[in-house]
């Protein structure tokens, strides 16, 4: 099922199936799903890899996914920069996972991209694109994040939106 970025965000839990796909532009979206997958996933065993890793020896993750304890928590599975290259073992894993959670996170992925369309025409997969944000949605941010803050006006917001350049990495600095 394909996810607006935007429903996702205030609520992760949509996200139900054993594998998600996150592409697109905007990293500090993506670094903020991470996130959010780690903090709502706190007691379950967490494992992170990059798409070159799995590359050169797939059978780390293989080994994880088999190997299953009756006192083990539930794995969760974080793969980063995955693109095309990793379409034959992304494959493999899914016939191997069960009751664990496969999260991808990749860069902007064509629209006849392999592994786009495996997440995309399946029913047993999410898809979440991550475009980049605009100018109405840093806002909303701000504002969020700013609520209930006394000095907030229109100049210090339009300061913080100037200074963030539509980065939400720059945005999350400039409010911290």
């Amino acid at each position: 099922m394909i996810y607006k970025s935007y429903v996702v965000e205030q609520n992760i839990k949509l996200l139900n199936k054993s594998a998600t796909l996150f592409y697109g532009e905007n990293l500090g979206l993506k670094k903020e799903f991470i996130d959010k997958i780690k903090s709502i996933n706190y007691e379950e065993e967490i494992f992170i890899f990059s798409q070159e890793e799995l590359i050169k020896n797939k059978e780390i993750i293989i080994k994880q996914i088999v190997n299953i304890s009756l006192f083990q928590k539930n794995k969760i599975f974080l793969i980063n920069q995955v693109n095309d290259k990793l379409f034959d073992i992304v494959k493999e894993i899914l016939e191997l996972i069960d009751t664990q959670k496969l999260y991808l996170f990749g860069d902007i992925l064509e629209k006849k991209s392999k592994l786009r369309n495996l997440f995309e025409k399946s029913k047993e997969l999410d898809v979440v694109p991550c475009y980049e944000d605009n100018e109405i949605s840093i806002k909303k941010i701000i504002n969020d994040r700013l609520r209930g803050f006394q000095g907030l006006t229109p100049i210090n917001l339009n300061n913080i939106l100037e200074n963030s350049s539509f980065d939400r990495v720059k945005l999350n600095n400039e409010l911290d």
